[in-house]
């Protein structure tokens, strides 16, 4: 009798452990239920929440936005390997060259050209031996001499990539539209420094402009260029002729003087000079000289000031609009349209939605158009008469990263653009390429 009392224990327990097993899956069952639904249910509040509040341009723009039809782009070079930061000229035989290294802001220096206003460019063309080691964004202008002569000239600074590499700036020039270019030679690096008993300068993106100067009123052969080093101190240095002909470069002095602080403060760089048209005053042609900076802490917008005597003293910066905020500005004036286009990558202090870890919004490579009292005012802290006439979308940056924008910028007499920069312009690519685009501006602006 015992043994069949066992048996039936044991069958009753071998019950309740099948039961046990059930609850137990059943309620890992509901719990995996449970959290799947938790987990679908945020994954659709976090995707509705990231298109609520994803920053459109419409939203942040102040003016109408114009998107480059992609038929206006030609890539100028593209390979596995990363380029970037080109700048480009327009020479007096109707050339354009653009340059830019073959890597991160230095690198082998590459030159192409085109004949045909950036339909189509040329194959590499040989450069001087000293190009090949450049250590910064290389910039290129054409300067006119009262003998009626033009020279090109490119700048490269040697900025303190390490701690004590600084090393002033390289300067190589043409005399014949850019075929034939002088080895660089060094200007206010250590060589100078042991010389002089002074610390070499730590030149970053030299000369990020060169504009010409007026002295009591009238041009003279001297250019004022612009740079700026790592604690964000802006400098000037003057391109000028010994009385034998020889290019010199004075030593460079603080552009902002009195408003450094506010350089430093907002970290202002790569600043751009914009000269005036011409006005007849009192008999006098006179002209005033825009000042426009990136604001690399992105607090606010770009900045800008004014300056009525030469680039001497500045009116203090003030901050600009959205549609004239981001990196590296190059302007360019149209006497055909009576419009300036300036370009840039854009940069907007502004979280690209409430989930982005990132603090800095950018649709890519963009242009301002606007006419010359609108930002003159601007450039005084005066919105009151607009904020410009069209903002173009000349091409959008993908893979997550805001790296592209430097541009080189080139017109002719008919309102004939074209500009060359560097990104990522196509969604299949991994390292940014060098893209040009042309248009003309009045039929784009209908006017």
């Amino acid at each position: 009798m015992m043994y069949y009392i066992d048996m039936f224990d044991e069958v009753i327990e071998a019950n309740n452990k099948q039961e046990r097993k059930k609850r137990i899956r059943r309620g890992l069952f509901i719990a995996t239920a449970a959290v799947s639904a938790v987990i679908i249910v945020l994954s659709i509040v976090l995707i509705i929440l990231w298109r609520v509040t994803y920053v459109k341009l419409d939203d942040v723009i102040e003016i109408p936005i114009v998107y480059l039809d992609p038929s206006a782009r030609v890539t100028v070079d593209r390979t596995a390997d990363y380029l970037g930061h080109p700048d480009l000229v327009l020479n007096d035989r109707g050339e354009l060259i653009t340059m830019y290294p073959e890597g991160h802001g230095k690198g082998a220096i590459v030159m192409r050209r085109s004949s045909d206003m950036g339909k189509n460019w040329s194959a590499k063309e040989t450069t001087p031996e000293s190009w090949s080691n450049s250590r910064e964004t290389p910039t290129v202008y054409s300067i006119k001499l009262h003998s009626g002569e033009e020279k090109l000239v490119m700048i490269s600074g040697c900025p303190a990539w390490k701690e004590g590499e600084e090393d002033g700036f390289n300067f190589s020039y043409s005399d014949d539209g850019g075929y034939n270019w002088s080895e660089f030679t060094n200007w206010y690096g250590k060589e100078w420094a042991e010389e002089n008993g002074k610390e070499p300068y730590d030149c970053i993106v030299a000369m990020s402009s060169l504009t010409q100067v007026k002295r009591r009123g009238f041009y003279v052969n001297e250019w004022l260029g612009t740079f700026h080093d790592h604690e964000f101190n802006m400098y000037k240095s003057y391109l000028s002729f010994d009385i034998y002909g020889n290019m010199e470069w004075s030593e460079p002095e603080l552009l902002l003087g009195e408003y450094n602080d506010i350089s430093r403060e907002y970290n202002l760089c790569e600043p751009e000079i914009i000269r005036t048209q011409e006005k007849l005053v009192d008999g006098v042609k006179k002209s005033e000289l825009i000042l426009i900076m990136r604001n690399n802490k992105h607090e606010g917008g770009s900045m800008a000031c004014v300056s009525y005597d030469e680039g001497i003293t500045w009116t203090e910066p003030v901050f600009l609009p959205n549609a004239l905020t981001g990196d590296r500005h190059k302007a360019e004036y149209d006497a055909s349209t009576g419009k300036w286009l300036i370009t840039f990558r854009q940069v907007l202090g502004i979280k690209p939605n409430v989930l982005s870890t990132s603090k800095l919004y950018g649709v890519g490579w963009v242009a301002w158009v606007g006419d010359e009292d609108v930002l003159f005012a601007l450039a005084q802290g005066d919105w009151s008469k607009g904020c410009g006439d069209a903002y173009i979308v000349l091409a959008e940056n993908h893979g997550g990263t805001l790296d592209c924008g430097y541009a080189g910028t080139a017109v002719d007499d008919e309102s004939n653009f074209v500009l060359v920069s560097y990104g990522r312009f196509s969604k299949s690519t991994v390292n940014p390429y060098i893209l040009s685009v042309s248009f003309n501006l009045r039929d784009m602006l209908g006017i």
